[in-house]
């Protein structure tokens, strides 16, 4: 068998990574994916990885370590991305875009290595941080290996009274600001399909488009939205 074949039929597979955008003051989660649609671009606002709190506590610039990130979560499974979860600092809209896997990867996208540092074994994170430090006390982080690798290192554990399980978020980051593909997927409320698809008709040229879907939405309505039923059509109650 083909692994295509077997990929196409692993339903905990996504085909698509998926940004969504948060609410941050003073700009709301729906007005940044104004901006992404208008500006036709994800810019990577935060510094992630094994390295960025190391630098900050170092006095040192943050900006080699700015990402966009990503989730590779099935689209039918990203309500699920969207309610409040303990311990999580971060707090999903419904509002953002996705793009096909692939052609992520053509664009730089790479998955997030969680390493466990639960306590009671050895650290993966000893060596990641000892070589971090080591390029943060030579004054050339930007420059060094470590710098490129550490944006895609986030830590995993458990601890008494603490944890920080983020692992099944499924991961994907990319350094820098990225220009989306000519065709998209955008994810918000049904009631803002028009106010989206009108900012992408007046600020971007024909060849760029959107599929749009409400992240609410389970997988037979996104089938069946997407190929041009409306709710009537498809409502079962």
């Amino acid at each position: 068998m083909d692994i295509k074949d077997v990929i196409a039929r692993r339903t905990d597979l996504s085909t698509f990574l998926i940004h969504l955008t948060r609410d941050a003051d003073p700009t709301p989660a729906r007005s940044r994916l104004e901006q992404i649609l208008a500006n036709w671009t994800l810019a990577a606002r935060s510094p992630y990885g094994a390295a960025a709190r190391r630098l900050t506590d170092a006095g040192q610039n943050t900006d080699s370590q700015r990402c966009a990130c990503f989730t590779e979560s099935p689209l039918e499974h990203v309500y699920w991305l969207l309610p409040e979860i303990d311990n999580r600092e971060i707090q999903f809209r419904p509002f953002g875009v996705a793009l096909p896997k692939k052609e992520g990867r053509r664009l730089g996208i790479n998955p997030v290595w969680y390493v466990d540092t639960t306590p009671g074994h050895d650290w993966i994170t000893n060596p990641i941080n000892a070589l971090i430090d080591e390029a943060i006390h030579a004054g050339a982080f930007p420059g060094s290996h470590i710098a490129r690798i550490a944006p895609f290192v986030e830590q995993m554990g458990t601890w008494p009274g603490n944890r920080k399980e983020f692992w099944w978020e499924r991961e994907w980051r990319h350094v820098g600001d990225l220009v989306l593909p000519d065709k998209i997927i955008v994810l918000c409320p049904e009631a803002d399909f028009v106010h989206f698809q009108n900012i992408v008709t007046q600020n971007q040229p024909p060849v760029r488009s959107g599929k749009f879907i409400d992240p609410h939405w389970g997988l037979e309505q996104i089938i069946g939205r997407l190929a041009g039923y409306t709710a009537t059509d498809i409502e079962m109650l």
